[in-house]
């Protein structure tokens, strides 16, 4: 038993540092109250990955931020505003990730999705 521990430690602790290296996928909301909180985690992920992410990926990146937005605009109006504020808070670090590690068409491309979504 005393051998085995140490392997099974090993492992674990192997399989914890693996993480999937893609684009990270919003998880779509239900309601109201998790809008804010998968937007943070979505844009949170992305933030950490963003220096490794090549331009398919961050193609992928901007359609899960309009799949975002969208979800947003469908509860934000029985948001309060705490959570409206950590959204836009979540939304804007994502466009600093695009600004720092994307590139200037990718940012365009955000803005022009994210006013159609607003229209």
């Amino acid at each position: 038993m005393k051998k085995v521990l140490p392997l099974l430690l090993f492992v674990l602790l192997a399989f914890a540092g693996c993480q999937p290296s893609g684009p990270v996928e919003y998880q779509i909301a239900h309601n109201p109250h998790q809008v804010a909180l998968n937007a943070e985690n979505f844009v949170q992920q992305t933030v950490k990955k963003s220096r490794r992410y090549k331009a398919e990926d961050w193609q992928m990146a901007v359609d899960q931020f309009v799949t975002m937005s969208k979800n947003y605009y469908e509860f934000h109006n029985g948001m309060t505003q705490e959570e409206v504020s950590r959204f836009d808070a979540a939304r804007l670090e994502f466009m600093k990730a695009v600004n720092a590690h994307g590139s200037e068409e990718l940012a365009i491309q955000i803005k022009e999705a994210y006013g159609k979504i607003v229209e």
